[in-house]
């Protein structure tokens, strides 16, 4: 077949290159001028007599033929007219005219463009940009019929398109949105973990920021996925007298619009449509700014760590800065701040001028966030003494820095739209800001909640005339009077497990894992420390031979690789220090690797392998040796490499490899250990792995199924061995506080701050330690955003609630939130009472009244009231007459209000009023005696001049001669009162 492109001229040489080579040109040449006039005589057949308009002509011109043809008798020039009147009226929100028209377009396609010569080896850029416009157009036409409602009917399209494009985010978006729509929500999640997969393995590369939003979206039940419409920027900016497109942010919701409590949320970004449009707008000249909607932010209260830095040029001559050069500074000082605080898990707010404010606790809290922002400061101060000036500065110029940092409470305001917050305002910030003018060049200082969070980790003094402020070192200071350890109780079980696994290593010889899996504070290290302690020191009976322990952690923060712990354990096995020199490092790992794998072809590669496991500047191999090229290892390489000195070391003695705080581990480092003893080869190797729930969340097969893996969850201390502790801890005797056994609640880093605090005198009610308070919060901080809600309105109910009225509070489906319960439950923040007390409900307990107290502190006053009232009228609605959980919520709802300034005589009428309602239908079911507590309640919140007050005593009265069996005497005269009938 000859193949010549429309209006345009195509060489005879080409063609013979394409159908015959260069071999035999003259008969090629031959065969094309034959084709040619064959082509011009069944254009003469086909193109009907007079109708030149519409003929075809292959005309012969230098260097070849041309084909002229009318643009109209193209199909593609058909599809590309539909396409653009389709987007057309799909920018102007008609959403059935812009389907009917991209489906027209799509109806011309019949399979891939010029099928029948793609077999032929010609590739045309043309046709890859052809097949491109065509799924772009599918894109927007399926946009189209999202809105229309049409999520079920185009599942299938979009499955079928992406068996051809699985990487093309937009359809994975729309198909994820269509199965949540559906009602298929596990499908519209495993899409995106395919899709995940696929980029992965691919490209090395994560989903977009706007997939990731959308899953995270489908993960919370965003509001937004079943309200609004923000479409694919096909309209972005409207022409004047139209519209705006769908792409507009609408506007905002009335009251009528809502119902109470849901909030019309934005879309996380404008280029992924996730919900359901709005109808089109009439026409407005011009797009107004979009108004401030308080139902699109979260306000909560934070207990942060700020750092403030102010950097300045000092220099002789005092003359002042060109604007430009300023400009240029700043931006390089913001670029290094933000690298620099990023290590450490802060957020980068620029203040003013020269002047950054660092915030360690939003959007979500640690427990070493003074720590980090201190070691952040200390990073910054270093960073920024390397500086110099640019080019044209003086000689005598320098850059000089100060640093101040104060941990106190903030409130923030977050935007549905993003993690990070919209606002963070409190007295903090304003107390940090000022000592910041006071602190000299190159020091940094903190204030004393701070200094006392780090406590021991750096040195400290006090600043003169600065009261409640110190000057922090990186020098530690000289160890304090040493603190008892605390017993060790109740873990024999465990200990003995221990044991028994070595044991059972030893006479295999053979790998084996156990996982030592705990809450924060339950004790994971201490257990490790003491099954590892004796064997430094004592022989294995059974082989005569000393074991050898490696240990390794997940840092918080700032981790030296991302191969950590596994860089831990080499540079344990191999004696290297870390952040060592290269030039130190790589002799050392020669020699080793020459002496565990002697016979090892390829020592190099294992050698650049381990160089990259730990980190170093270059590592690779060549042929020159170890770190001689430029070449990158495989993350694979990198595993081996590690496996093997493990198998070597394991191979000369018994090897006991210890992994604590796993859950911080990447995923890549998590999997390769979970799968580790299975590919160790017969070695007397012992992993032991500590690890926080995380680790099952993220991984809930952890360890299922494999070889020789075992694990152990750590129970929580009986409350007779949590009194003990706090008892050996505190040196007073277990009767002096009780109260302190029960917030522990079993765990053993909680009793001993409580018994601290018990040793104090202090009071341990709701002022729970700081460092108790920083673990809880860094705890509920893991939970997604719907979780954590649901937490919150239950922690309103009580430290003991109910399903109903947790689902009367939040405003929640039910189903979901009994869905949230149980996975609460299952995160062991709650605790399911066996026997409730309200008949028919399902009943719950917080496991640490510290983590209901710190969800409540979060809460502003204004939400708690709301919240307080939701549950009061669900417990006016119970079945069963409460009117102890009606104390409770009206009391701390008047409460609120009061602290917060607002006027409380309303509601201590509803408060009454609530209760001799209770106290009627009390009566009414017969159970007179909790009738007259409901009236006494009643009368004890009713103003002595209200007038009701009569009738509640006369009717208090009746109720109680009826139980004595006496008639009651007249009523007392009423003035206005309710008349007793």
């Amino acid at each position: 077949m000859l193949l010549l492109r429309a209006n345009s001229v195509v060489s005879i040489n080409e063609i013979v290159a394409a159908l015959w080579g260069m071999d035999r040109p003259a008969t090629a040449r031959k065969m094309v001028q034959n084709a040619a006039a064959g082509l011009r005589r069944a254009f003469q057949r086909a193109t009907p007599v007079g109708d030149s308009e519409h003929s075809v002509v292959l005309a012969t011109t230098t260097p070849g033929y041309i084909l002229k043809v009318d643009p109209d008798q193209l199909d593609l020039t058909q599809f590309h007219e539909l396409v653009t009147l389709g987007r057309a009226r799909f920018a102007a929100g008609d959403w059935d005219a812009a389907s009917r028209l991209l489906r027209q377009a799509l109806a011309l396609w019949r399979g891939p463009a010029l099928a029948d010569v793609v077999d032929s080896g010609i590739t045309w850029p043309e046709l890859t940009a052809l097949r491109g416009i065509r799924l772009a157009a599918y894109e927007d036409c399926i946009e189209a019929e999202l809105a229309l409602d049409r999520d079920r009917e185009v599942i299938g399209e979009l499955e079928a398109l992406l068996e051809v494009e699985p990487t093309r985010e937009r359809l994975v978006a729309q198909l994820m949105v269509a199965l949540y729509n559906g009602g298929r929500r596990p499908e519209a999640l495993a899409r995106y973990r395919r899709t995940r997969d696929l980029l992965a393995d691919r490209f090395g590369l994560e989903p977009g920021h706007d997939l990731q939003r959308l899953q995270h979206a489908i993960l919370s039940h965003d509001p937004a996925l079943a309200l609004e419409l923000v479409s694919t920027g096909l309209a972005a900016v409207a022409p004047a007298g139209r519209a705006p497109g769908p792409s507009r942010v609408p506007a905002p919701a009335g009251p009528a619009d809502l119902e109470p409590g849901v909030s019309r949320s934005a879309v996380p970004h404008p280029t992924i449509r996730t919900t359901k449009p709005d109808p089109p707008a009439p026409p407005v000249a011009h797009a107004a700014p979009r108004p401030y909607r308080a139902s699109w932010e979260r306000v909560e209260h934070r207990r942060v760590s700020v750092a403030m830095v102010r950097t300045s040029w000092a220099a002789q001559s005092g003359a002042a800065q060109p604007p430009g050069r300023v400009d240029h500074t700043v931006k390089e000082l913001t670029a290094a701040i933000q690298h620099q605080a990023a290590r450490y898990g802060g957020l980068v707010r620029r203040a003013f001028g020269a002047e950054w404010m660092i915030v360690f606790g939003v959007p979500r809290a640690r427990e070493e966030d003074p720590e980090r922002a201190v070691r952040a400061a200390f990073a910054l101060c270093q960073h920024l003494e390397g500086l110099v000036p640019g080019t044209g500065a003086a000689d005598n110029e320098r850059l000089i820095s100060q640093f101040a940092i104060r941990t106190g409470e903030v409130v923030v305001t977050y935007d549905d739209r993003g993690p990070e917050p919209l606002e963070v305002t409190g007295e903090v910030l304003d107390s940090c800001h000022q000592t910041l003018f006071q602190v000299p060049p190159g020091e940094v200082w903190a204030c004393d909640t701070t200094a006392e969070a780090v406590g021991t980790l750096f040195g400290s003094a006090p600043v003169a005339g600065v009261p409640g402020v110190v000057r922090l070192t990186t020098g530690r200071p000289s160890p304090a009077p040493g603190i008892a350890e605390p017993p060790f109780l109740e873990r024999a079980c465990e200990l003995s497990m221990l044991h028994g696994a070595y044991q059972d290593t030893l006479r295999r010889r053979l790998p084996h894992m156990v996982t030592i899996v705990g809450e924060p504070g339950i004790g994971k290290t201490r257990l490790i420390s003491e099954f590892t302690g004796p064997l430094h020191r004592d022989e294995s009976a059974d082989t005569g031979e000393q074991p050898r322990v490696l240990y390794a952690s997940v840092p918080a923060f700032d981790a030296l690789t991302p191969y950590e712990p596994l860089a831990g354990l080499v540079r344990d096995c191999l004696g290297i220090r870390p952040g060592a020199a290269r030039t130190t490092v790589l002799p050392t790992l020669v020699s080793s690797v020459a002496r565990l794998l002697p016979d090892e072809p390829a020592a190099d590669r294992v050698v650049a392998a381990l160089a990259a496991c730990l980190g170093l500047p270059t590592p690779a191999a060549s042929p020159e040796g170890p770190g001689g090229g430029h070449e990158a290892v495989a993350r694979e390489e990198i595993f081996d490499a590690v496996r093997r000195i493990l198998e070597g070391t394991a191979a000369e003695r018994p090897l006991i490899a210890v992994l604590d705080d796993f859950h911080r581990a990447t995923a890549f480092v998590q999997k390769f250990v979970e799968d580790l003893t299975v590919r160790l080869g017969p070695v007397a190797l012992l992993l032991v792995v500590g690890a926080r729930p995380e680790l099952l969340h993220d991984s809930p097969g952890w360890g299922c199924a494999k070889r020789r893996s075992v694990r152990l969850d750590l129970a929580p201390l009986s409350t007779t061995a949590t009194g003990t502790l706090i008892e050996v801890m505190s040196g007073r005797p277990r009767t002096a506080d009780r109260g302190s056994t029960a917030l522990a609640d079993g765990n053993p880093l909680f009793a001993q701050h409580y018994a601290r605090t018990v040793a104090a005198g202090e009071p341990s009610g709701p002022a729970h330690p700081a460092t108790v308070r920083a673990v809880a919060v860094a705890q509920l901080d893991t939970l997604d955003h719907t979780a954590k809600s649901v937490l919150r309105d239950a922690a309103v109910v009580g430290e003991t609630l109910w399903y109903s009225a947790v689902a009367a509070v939040s405003l929640r489906d039910p189903d979901e939130v009994a869905r949230t319960l149980e996975y609460l439950e299952s995160r062991d923040l709650l605790r399911r009472v066996h026997r409730s007390s309200v008949p028919g409900d399902i009943e719950y307990a917080f496991r640490y009244p510290v983590a209901h107290d710190v969800l409540l502190a979060q809460l502003p006053a204004r939400a708690l009231v709301e919240r307080h009232l939701r549950a009061a009228n669900w417990a006016a609605l119970l079945d069963w007459v409460r009117p102890d959980l009606l104390i409770r919520y009206y009391d701390g709802a008047i409460a609120l209000a009061g602290a917060d300034g607002a006027r409380v005589a309303t509601l201590e009428r509803q408060a009454w009023e609530a209760l001799v309602a209770a106290g009627a239908r009390a009566a009414a079911a017969g159970n007179d005696e909790l009738a007259v507590d409901c009236l006494d309640y009643a009368l004890d919140r009713c103003p002595p001049g209200e007038p009701e007050r009569t009738w509640l005593l006369t009717h208090r009265a009746r109720i109680l001669a009826n139980l004595a069996g006496q008639s009651p005497g007249p009523p007392p005269p009423t003035a206005g009162g309710r008349s007793e009938g």
